[in-house]
């Protein structure tokens, strides 16, 4: 029975995650001018959604403060855990504290005091505030995949690197940051992720011509949203399913080379 019920429960949580996404593509071909009724198979929308110059920006907008914070954060997290593996455990604890408490601070409350900052700064809202904005937000998450994966790494590899004549540089580029690449592409996509779907943090730091996605589709909800979201939230499903198949697949390869080269 216990079984029997883990099963049930696990494939009502599917349906529940999956059912969604499934209904949002199929009512990207829905010919009405609504998203409650069907009225036939059509691809209108999408065509819709080419020629909507306004939506289209935001998504670019989304994309690039996602790419940039992204960036960032990863190569901000990656320098806070190489710095903090050389630093005393006082000092230790006191820069994670620090460091992660963004993520017990609620993100309105961030979003308020950096407005406030800015504004005493006199700094005009555009990208630059919102890359920082949501910077704030990704670098703790960021940290704390890379901290976690370096932390994993053995003390000796510096060591066994400048034995082997490498210097401090070399000694980073050919031994540390191979062993962290997938953590660090790991750290990159949720932190490119997180700042996608931003909101909170959005509304205190984008200024004019800088709104992104979500705000956007929020401004929407006022006149009432049509099927071109559906179409705009398939492609990124598709898109998003693109970038996991490709990983999966180079996992995949990596992990039958690495079995053929196995003596058997």
């Amino acid at each position: 029975m216990p079984d029997r019920a883990t099963g049930w429960l696990a494939r009502a949580v599917i349906v529940f995650l999956y059912v969604p996404i499934v209904v949002v593509v199929v009512l990207s071909f829905n010919g009405s001018d609504v998203t409650y009724k069907w009225a036939g198979f059509s691809t209108r929308w999408y065509g819709v959604l080419a020629d909507d110059t306004d939506l289209l920006s935001a998504l670019r907008i989304s994309a690039e403060v996602g790419v940039a914070s992204a960036t960032l954060a990863t190569a901000g997290g990656l320098l806070a855990a190489m710095g903090m593996a050389r630093l005393g455990r006082r000092f230790r604890v006191a820069f994670s504290g620090g460091l992660f408490l963004p993520l017990v601070i609620p993100e309105i409350v961030l979003g308020v005091a950096l407005l406030a900052v800015f504004g005493t700064l006199r700094a005009d809202l555009g990208l630059t505030t919102l890359v920082l904005g949501h910077l704030v937000v990704t670098l703790p998450y960021a940290a704390l995949i890379v901290l976690g994966a370096h932390g994993a790494l053995d003390p000796a590899l510096d060591e066994a690197a400048a034995d082997l004549g490498c210097n401090a540089w070399q000694g980073f580029r050919r031994v540390t940051l191979p062993l962290l690449r997938q953590a660090l592409v790991a750290a990159w996509l949720l932190c490119f992720t997180i700042s996608f779907g931003n909101i909170v943090m959005s509304t205190f730091t984008s200024g004019v011509g800088t709104t992104t996605l979500p705000l956007r589709v929020y401004s929407l909800l006022k006149g009432g949203l049509t099927p071109e979201i559906n179409a705009l939230g398939t492609l990124l499903v598709l898109f998003t399913f693109l970038i996991v198949l490709g990983a999966g697949l180079r996992q995949m390869r990596r992990i039958l080379v690495g079995g053929d080269r196995t003596p058997g």
